[in-house]
């Protein structure tokens, strides 16, 4: 795992023992962000919780890169300033293209992504960039996923989502994913 959240964690242990449903992680993420607020470790809550679920994205999206699904391999997180896109790779097709990812946390997972939470940057960002600019575009959100009128209207339906229940159906009881997880988070 390239993300730093492997390092600002400071107790995965707590996060990922016995964890094998995509809520206990939310819940035992929300409870761990609320502790570290305000301890001088220079994070917001909000911070903490995005990285811990970037995290668990990018273990996701590695370990499913053969899974047409998802449709990503060599996936890292986005090194170049925070603008929206938070992880780039390729499409796992015969002839390859570019992919760029924005994964959002929110720990009501009834909720839709609109256009207040900063989606439309992600969108600008892969359409404008040179390099990415006919990208294949993927969201990871725990939220039920993106207002279908924005998504439709707005983004004309390019962008891929990938909710809360579709996550939850690739990694709920899927001991191979958690064990993974653990590891790279040196559990």
């Amino acid at each position: 795992m390239q993300h730093r959240f492997k390092t600002t964690c400071l107790d995965a242990s707590k996060l990922l023992d016995n964890c094998y449903k995509l809520s206990t992680f939310m819940n035992r993420l929300n409870k761990t962000a609320n502790e570290q607020q305000g301890n001088g470790y220079g994070w917001t809550s909000d911070e903490f919780k995005g990285d811990g679920f970037e995290a668990l994205v990018e273990v996701l999206i590695n370990c499913m890169s053969a899974d047409k699904r998802i449709g990503i391999r060599d996936y890292a997180p986005w090194t170049g300033k925070d603008m929206g896109i938070d992880g780039v790779g390729t499409t796992n097709e015969v002839k390859a293209r570019p992919v760029t990812v924005q994964v959002k946390y929110r720990s009501d997972v009834t909720s839709e992504l609109t256009t207040a939470d900063g989606i439309s940057n992600f969108v600008a960002m892969s359409s404008t960039s040179d390099e990415y600019r006919d990208a294949h575009m993927v969201y990871f959100t725990t939220a039920k996923g993106i207002n279908r009128n924005i998504l439709e209207q707005m983004y004309n339906s390019k962008p891929k989502v990938f909710g809360f229940k579709d996550i939850k159906k690739f990694i709920d009881n899927n001991a191979v994913f958690w064990d993974i997880f653990r590891t790279e988070m040196g559990v």
